[in-house]
């Protein structure tokens, strides 16, 4: 599948699915990847309801192991998911288990990068841009040595 490039905020994106999921209210989630038990189980409540809401859209890297969980869940649901890798698409592998979130119109893979592999820096620019492109974050839990504290305001 080749990507397409839209305007999206102020820089141009490539983009693989449908666009008009930017359109819709969007959650951005976050969480550190040394995440308490506790707060992993309360996460995976709200996980569990978001993948049965066809009208839930979230928005995130779905990098760390919580946030993993998270697209696995809502993969398997009917929420819409908007995917931001930290690296550029057209090289990027489209695995088996997204192409029915694809071809059903619930999933958006987005990425203003051009380069081949995720690195510390782009890492924290699809943290921004997941950011500024949510109309509200659930974060479940941000260490306190994080970079994503310098994202949210914490």
């Amino acid at each position: 599948m080749k990507s397409s490039t839209i305007q999206c905020e102020d820089k141009q994106i490539a983009a693989l699915g449908n666009t008009a999921l930017l359109k819709k209210t969007k959650i951005g989630l976050f969480c550190s990847r040394k995440c308490p038990a506790i707060k992993i189980l309360e996460a995976y409540d709200k996980f569990k309801k978001w993948a049965a809401d066809p009208e839930a859209t979230i928005i995130s890297g779905f990098h760390s192991p919580v946030e993993k969980e998270c697209f696995k869940l809502l993969l398997a649901g009917k929420a819409n998911i908007i995917l931001c890798p930290a690296r550029e698409l057209d090289h990027m592998r489209i695995l088996k288990e997204w192409q029915s979130a694809l071809d059903d119109g619930r999933m958006l893979i987005i990425s203003p990068f051009k380069e081949k592999r995720a690195d510390k820096q782009t890492t924290f620019e699809r943290n921004q841009l997941v950011a500024q492109l949510a109309d509200e974050l659930y974060v479940p839990y941000i260490s306190p040595e994080s970079d994503l504290n310098r994202i949210i305001g914490r």
